[in-house]
């Protein structure tokens, strides 16, 4: 299969970001799309498994949240463990007035990119497998036009090429655009540097409090259990663990086998207490494990979400993990690419129309002002997710005042407190919905 060699709007990546944003440019009336993507299928596993409020109200927008909802399971807090108290850190039932999605959706992003996928199909948007960019240049005959060379031999001429092609974006780098941590303070993540995940089932059922997203704390490190949409493995429910790997431990698998999973949960993961049928003297013990895989939690953005090759060339934008990168804290990394993808998809589609009514006149501010405002909510996601991750890594150790004068009180016994005083406040878990949902980040 070939490529067209023209196109008015290249997408690279066939994500979920890739694939909204594609939706939302046809929703606009832009039926001159193309998405290619390096891989001959989708993904194959479930990295992604949250979708908060925000996402699911601009994927109404182009018809796609309720088949979402339909497919998963909508959640209506977030609970914390740490050994003595279960706690609700998020209560999403308080966004009521504020959303008609006053959950956190779990869903696989298996599924996901699933359904984007079908809606993508029955668009009639081009979808073109396995082709892979490996770079961009200026094109000869026309300065606003954009040159994308493929491994295959072939060229593609675009007038906006978008990379939606991950964290090491080939469409980002042959561009020349830096990505790096916003904070030069390099600051130690513990435990929590390197992590694992898993899809797992146990042999024994948990107790119904601990059925939904639960933050299993402890000094150092989180173990955290989310359940999966539906049963599998017959009367068996499915989870997705995700846990830190200790610092003076080496590198974890590249996928983790059940007996490594089984370790973590043995030291960090809930205790016997939380499932109800288990003697006191039996451990807690994973039955199957479906898919493991290993991450590192580090942070990045680009310097520029718009560019022009050459300064005054053809157009260039970026979305999901080609714009940003952060720890997986709170389930914001996919939720802020699929807010970008659709709203790039608005603000290019008005571009388009502008530029086709008035072609001697073209503007390029409103791109510009969607990525410095799409820039300055990604770095404020950043940092609500170092801000997570340093509470779920507290140290067993002391603190100070001021660096000065030093407090008989551990930093987790704090945290403690800190846990016993939110168990007393609807409002503060309220606020911690809010700000996980994303509806004052849109």
């Amino acid at each position: 299969m070939s490529l067209p060699e023209l196109t008015e709007v290249l997408i690279v990546g066939a994500g979920p970001t890739g694939l909204a944003c594609a939706l939302s440019l046809h929703k606009q009336g832009c039926r001159d799309v193309l998405i290619v993507d390096a891989v001959e299928h989708g993904e194959d596993s479930s990295r992604a498994f949250a979708v908060h409020a925000a996402t699911l109200e601009v994927l109404d927008s182009i018809g796609c949240a309720q088949p979402l909802v339909d497919a998963g399971s909508a959640q209506q807090g977030i609970k914390a463990w740490d050994g003595t108290q279960l706690v609700t850190l998020a209560d999403f039932t308080s966004l009521k007035s504020q959303t008609k999605y006053p959950f956190v959706l779990t869903i696989p992003q298996t599924d996901t990119e699933r359904i984007l996928g079908e809606h993508v199909h029955a668009a009639g948007i081009l979808v073109r497998r396995p082709f892979r960019a490996v770079g961009i240049q200026p094109d000869a005959h026309d300065a606003n036009y954009t040159r994308v060379l493929f491994e295959s031999g072939q060229t593609v001429r675009a007038r906006y090429v978008i990379g939606a092609d991950g964290s090491k974006s080939t469409i980002r780098q042959a561009a020349g655009i830096g990505y790096k941590d916003p904070h030069t303070n390099n600051e130690s993540r513990g435990n929590l540097e390197r992590m694992v995940l898993g899809d797992v089932t146990f042999q024994d059922q948990l107790d119904e409090r601990f059925s939904g997203p639960v933050a299993t704390l402890s000094p150092d490190n989180l173990f955290l259990t989310i359940p999966y949409p539906s049963r599998a493995n017959g009367s068996q429910r499915m989870y997705r663990i995700v846990c830190g790997v200790p610092t003076s431990s080496p590198p974890p698998p590249s996928s983790p086998s059940k007996e490594y999973l089984q370790s973590l949960l043995a030291q960090y993961g809930m205790s016997d207490m939380v499932f109800p049928n288990r003697k006191p003297d039996q451990v807690v013990q994973l039955d199957k494990v479906v898919w493991s895989t290993r991450f590192r939690t580090h942070s990045a953005i680009a310097d520029k979400f718009f560019t022009r090759l050459g300064g005054d060339g053809g157009v260039v934008l970026f979305i999901g993990d080609a714009a940003h990168i952060h720890p997986p804290a709170g389930g914001q990394g996919m939720n802020l690419g699929l807010r970008d993808a659709v709203s790039l998809g608005s603000a290019l589609a008005a571009h388009i129309k502008a530029t086709a009514s008035s072609p001697t006149t073209i503007s390029y501010k409103p791109l510009q002002e969607w990525a410095d405002h799409r820039r300055e909510l990604a770095l404020k996601i950043i940092g609500l997710t170092k801000s997570i991750l340093r509470v779920a890594s507290l140290p067993d150790q002391y603190t100070w005042i001021a660096g000065v004068v030093p407090i008989p009180v551990k930093l987790v016994t704090l945290r403690a407190w800190g846990l016993w005083l939110l168990a007393k406040s609807g409002w503060m878990q309220g606020q911690i919905a809010w700000r996980l949902s994303g509806l004052g980040n849109v």
